[in-house]
């Protein structure tokens, strides 16, 4: 039976939550880098059962900038100190989930089929697109601001999920490959003379086409015009094991997947970071093109609204995972418990780790020392100075 769990580090810091099956080892990090202008960091979280070979994966956050014209790309060079790590040719989502799938399990992977993936994002799509929008229509705001308007081209935001099958040190795997995607693509009046005041053009977005939210990537990154494409994905999924542990490392995929999210916290300085850069660009552009204090302010209000609507949709979001989460455990987890203990004999307790731990049903009493290792006892417990030199306390169920 698979139990929500906080993914932290060696340290025990904790940065996201998913359900993961009781005997998986689990862990996570934080890669404390910008990565894109609006990636200030991101966290990489993992689920594994050794033994078998299967290992699941969580990574957040990655974007990617494609410059399709030249004037767009020598403006590149004016953005953030020069920095460019994150520019690259545009590719398809279906070949930049391979390029993922492949690299992260180090095998030459054969797409043999495709699914729905049961993320947050995918089963609140709406609000996560208008949130997306949100934020894209202030930076359009700065561009504006700017004296760079910048108009509405294409968008898409969509999950996707395939079946992979490889061969890893001759023995035949399935993987599993899915991604929360966002992307935009948008052209600018660009003139030459813009060039001194046109850094926010780098972090720019745009309300999409009338509105509307693109269901296919069959035309996405081929817009005309099109000056720039941001691309990427808010979560990245992946699973590898045997073929012979396929459906355990499915269902163990699918639980994971369906409630794995940033710690709440986390996202929170996550989307303050993303805020605090953008405004401190449109500020230095401000201050180079002399733009009025008021429509500063006026910024500010609309940052304002933007961080309530962003965190009450993250939060709805987070409380619908847990709400969901908790209801289903609720209906089977003391049943499957019970029944779990009457088949093996065993009775569980939990040790100052926070692990679940079975011990014989003869054991009369049970103890925990100073490591986490547990001992059951039978018969008349062991007097108390005994105890005191062992270092052990007693469990109760």
């Amino acid at each position: 039976m698979n139990e929500l769990r906080h993914l932290c580090d060696k340290d025990n810091n904790w940065y996201a939550t998913a359900a993961v099956p009781a005997n998986y080892l689990s862990g996570a990090s934080a890669v404390m880098k910008v990565q894109h202008p609006r990636v200030p960091f991101s966290i990489n979280a993992y689920s594994m059962d050794t033994t078998k070979g299967i290992f699941i994966f969580g990574l957040s956050d990655e974007m990617w900038t494609t410059h399709v014209n030249q004037l767009s790309k020598a403006m590149s060079k004016m953005h953030m100190l020069g920095d460019t790590s994150y520019v690259r040719d545009f590719i398809e989502p279906e070949d930049y989930l391979l390029q993922f799938a492949e690299a992260l399990s180090q095998m030459k992977l054969t797409a043999t089929g495709e699914a729905t993936l049961p993320s947050a994002f995918g089963k609140n799509i709406q609000a996560v697109y208008d949130s997306m929008m949100a934020e894209y229509n202030m930076y359009f705001q700065y561009e504006a601001m700017a004296g760079s308007p910048t108009h509405p081209q294409n968008s898409l935001c969509k999950t996707f999920l395939t079946r992979y099958t490889g061969t890893k040190n001759g023995v035949p795997h399935v993987v599993l490959a899915g991604m929360d995607y966002k992307g935009v693509e948008f052209y600018s009046d660009i003139q030459p003379e813009m060039l001194v005041g046109g850094i926010a053009g780098l972090v720019a977005g745009m309300m999409s086409r009338k509105g509307q939210r693109e269901t296919g990537s069959t035309q996405f990154g081929h817009g005309k015009p099109c000056d720039m494409i941001e691309w990427g994905a808010e979560n990245r999924y992946l699973v590898f094991a045997p073929v012979q542990y396929e459906a355990e490392a499915t269902d163990a995929f699918v639980d994971f997947v369906s409630t794995f999210h940033m710690e709440e916290g986390l996202r929170k300085h996550f989307m303050e970071r993303k805020l605090q850069n953008a405004e401190q660009m449109f500020q230095n552009t401000m201050a180079t093109k002399q733009i009025a204090q008021q429509n500063l302010m006026n910024l500010q209000m609309n940052q304002a609204r933007l961080r309530q609507t962003l965190a009450e949709n993250s939060a709805a979001m987070s409380a619908g995972i847990m709400d969901s989460w908790n209801k289903k455990m609720a209906s089977d987890s003391r049943i499957s418990q019970a029944r779990s203990e009457a088949i093996l004999g065993v009775n569980t307790y939990q040790n100052s780790y926070g692990q679940n731990v079975s011990v014989d049903v003869t054991a009369d009493h049970v103890y925990e020392n100073r490591y986490g290792d547990v001992y059951g006892v039978s018969g008349v417990a062991p007097d108390q100075e005994t105890l005191n030199r062992l270092d052990w306390r007693e469990l109760t169920k």
